[in-house]
């Protein structure tokens, strides 16, 4: 399986073995669309899909990102901002049907809603709601009110 150095991050292919060009030619926003893995030594890691939009813009699925490292404060925003950067499109997070807890309802929903409400994801899609670039503030505030009442009372005022 080949794995790159690209753009601050080691890449390869998640599910299939890309050869160097085909990775290179995914990354680059014009091959088929795979899933990508990639690691940021003591950063972060993530699976993510690239694709190119009808009007030519880039569109980053993500899939999966975890803050490594000790101090992992902050990691999260840089990486969605870094991926932003790098790829110059917009990020849809598409989180799973059942999280690792077996709960659609997961502590890390905060996070996400705050990163789309600053504008760095553009729409979120999982089981029990979805949030477009269209999306009003009282459609966020009332999926917020919901993931924190399901949530508490481990959850401290997450803003």
């Amino acid at each position: 399986m080949a794995v790159i150095d690209w753009k601050g991050a080691k890449w390869e292919g998640a599910h299939s073995s890309l050869t160097i060009p085909e990775l290179l030619t995914v990354l680059k926003g014009f091959g088929a669309m795979e899933v990508l893995r990639f690691i940021r030594e003591g950063i972060s890691s993530g699976e993510l899909s690239l694709c190119i939009t009808e009007d030519g813009g880039k569109e980053i699925t993500l899939y999966h990102l975890e803050v490594l490292g000790e101090t992992r404060q902050g990691h999260g925003r840089e990486t969605i901002e870094w991926l932003r950067h790098i790829f110059k499109g917009q990020i849809f997070l598409e989180l799973p049907d059942k999280l690792e807890d077996g709960c659609v309802y997961h502590p890390s929903l905060l996070f996400w809603l705050r990163m789309y409400r600053l504008g760095l994801v553009d729409a979120m899609d999982c089981e029990t709601f979805c949030l477009g670039p269209d999306s009003t503030q009282d459609e966020t505030d009332r999926i917020e009110q919901k993931v924190l009442s399901l949530l508490s009372p481990t959850i401290v005022n997450p803003k």
